[in-house]
């Protein structure tokens, strides 16, 4: 398991509020930084936000029902 969050400053950076123990950032405020979960090999949030982000739907709406949708057999690939 694997979790990416926002730190405020890095850690040697040589700024007072990154080396005040009682300016550092709590637990409870994790939720709020957090930006990804990694589990199993995959990025679940990365993963979700990228699923179909090339894809402009509002330029295939002109499309006739049956060239809308792509089967699995439809699909090529050259490597």
């Amino acid at each position: 398991a694997a979790v990416v969050y926002e730190a405020p400053h890095a850690t040697d950076a040589a700024l007072y509020p990154a080396q005040c123990r009682y300016l550092k950032p709590r637990w409870r405020e994790l939720p709020d930084r957090l930006l990804d979960l990694g589990f199993c090999g995959r990025w679940w949030v990365l993963g979700a936000r990228l699923r179909d982000y090339d894809i402009n739907e509002e330029e295939f709406r002109s499309l006739p029902p049956r060239l809308r949708q792509l089967r699995p057999e439809q699909l090529r690939s050259h490597l």
